[in-house]
């Protein structure tokens, strides 16, 4: 029994290390003879390029993809419209992929291209249809565009060493190298302040009456760096770059352990099981000395002694965590934010609405409710621009609670297995 928290954790890391994309089926290989639903996976960013705006996509395709199939295999096209519900064509075009605006890392392909700015229009939503071709999946890229900022975003963004590939999540890892530039490759000098704070989770979706206290965050640290020169961090925490200290936007992001947006450490490994445990059992968990202990104890006392049901438990739990990490990590790790909480524990949802200022995430489920809707309002934050925050009734207990029965049981992992 004192080597099971060993062992899931073993488990748990061999079917991460394959996971290169969120998917609600399970991280199995495809193989030719039983090929799943696939989709195609999308982020995407802008940035100011003086006449042009321009857009970058970020792209996984769900299956293996070498890069000339890839130059032969998608097409793109773009539509600009005034706002989400206006749609009114502002202008359009085919975007053609070649070996100039199309890069390959680690499985996921970025490319991008120029937008002309159209005249007396302050914003705009670009619309980016992208399609397999060997598949014929296809999925349409939403990007909210500003045309005229003061936004030192906007301007400028970390790539990676090569400086050719936007970093498009809120995160990087420990000692990764990256470079701060704008497309006219001006130098420009940013303060940097480190903020050392472990953020709390998120509340119950049902928690409508508790207030959550405005936290303060301190300095920790604060150091110069120049655009166009690359840089590592070299410790954990929640940085934030302006030009100015004037400024009220800048730059934030996140810097995580190695590992990131996998989660292995056993003092790491307890926090997300707030969302699934009782609050005495959370106070064990939080409290223990021996966190490797606790995890062992938790998880025979959850599964009642089954440990084949406690592996698969622990696997879709974690896979999950991870998919929240790497999807809406913001200021603060992705598994804590709203948007994070709700995914770990409700899965993917059966669609997505957006606006300029919320998203409405629905799932649609036989047999436990015909359909359910929760509501995240986009908020204005300093460090990031995704910052989205869960609209919270009470009435969410009649099926929040028996979704989380249905972890406690094992019933969720059986599901993500079939």
């Amino acid at each position: 029994m004192k080597k099971l928290f060993y062992a899931l954790l073993a488990i748990w890391g061999l079917a991460s290390c394959a996971s290169n994309a969120p998917s609600s089926k399970t991280d199995k290989q495809h193989t030719e003879s039983r090929v799943p639903v696939q989709r195609i996976i999308t982020k995407s960013k802008f940035l100011d390029n003086g006449k042009n705006i321009r857009l970058y996509v970020n792209l996984n395709l769900d299956r293996t993809a070498q890069y000339a199939e890839v130059l032969r295999e998608l097409v793109v096209n773009y539509t600009l419209y005034p706002d989400y519900t206006n749609r009114q064509i502002i202008a359009s075009g085919a975007v053609a992929i070649s070996t100039d605006n199309l890069v390959e890392h680690n499985g996921w392909f970025t490319f991008w291209f120029d937008i002309p700015k159209p005249k007396e229009m302050f914003t705009a939503i670009a619309m980016t249809e992208i399609r397999d071709v060997r598949t014929s999946n296809k999925v349409v890229n939403d990007c909210f565009i500003r045309f005229q900022s003061g936004k030192s975003s906007d301007y400028f963004a970390f790539f990676d060493k090569t400086g050719k590939i936007p970093v498009m999540q809120n995160y990087c890892n420990v000692q990764d190298s990256l470079v701060l530039k704008s497309l006219d490759n001006k130098a420009q000098s940013f303060r940097v302040f480190r903020y050392r704070y472990d953020f709390e989770p998120a509340l119950s979706p049902m928690a409508t009456s508790q207030r959550v206290p405005q936290k303060k965050l301190y300095v920790d640290s604060s150091f110069n760096i120049t655009s166009n020169t690359p840089v590592y961090f070299n410790t954990e925490g929640l940085f934030y770059l302006t030009k100015d200290t004037t400024d009220s936007y800048g730059i934030g992001l996140v810097v995580a352990d190695k590992r990131f947006p996998r989660m292995t450490r056993p003092e790491k490994l307890v926090r997300p099981l707030i969302y699934m445990s009782t609050t005495a059992e959370t106070s064990d968990l939080w409290s223990s000395k021996e966190p490797k202990k606790a995890m062992d104890n938790y998880w025979l006392n959850v599964t009642q002694g089954n440990q084949g049901n406690a592996k698969k438990t622990i696997k879709a739990f974690y896979q999950r965590v991870e998919q929240a990490n790497r999807m809406f990590t913001s200021y603060k790790e992705g598994w804590k934010t709203d948007r994070g909480m709700v995914w770990i524990i409700m899965g993917e949802p059966t669609r997505i609405n957006r606006t300029k200022d919320k998203e409405v995430w629905t799932y649609i489920r036989n047999g436990q409710y015909s359909e359910i809707n929760f509501t995240f309002n986009k908020r204005t934050n300093q460090f990031v621009e995704d910052h989205y925050e869960l609209q919270r009734y009470a009435e969410y207990q009649s099926i929040w609670f028996p979704t989380v029965e249905q972890w406690r049981t094992g019933e969720i992992s059986y599901q993500m297995s079939k």
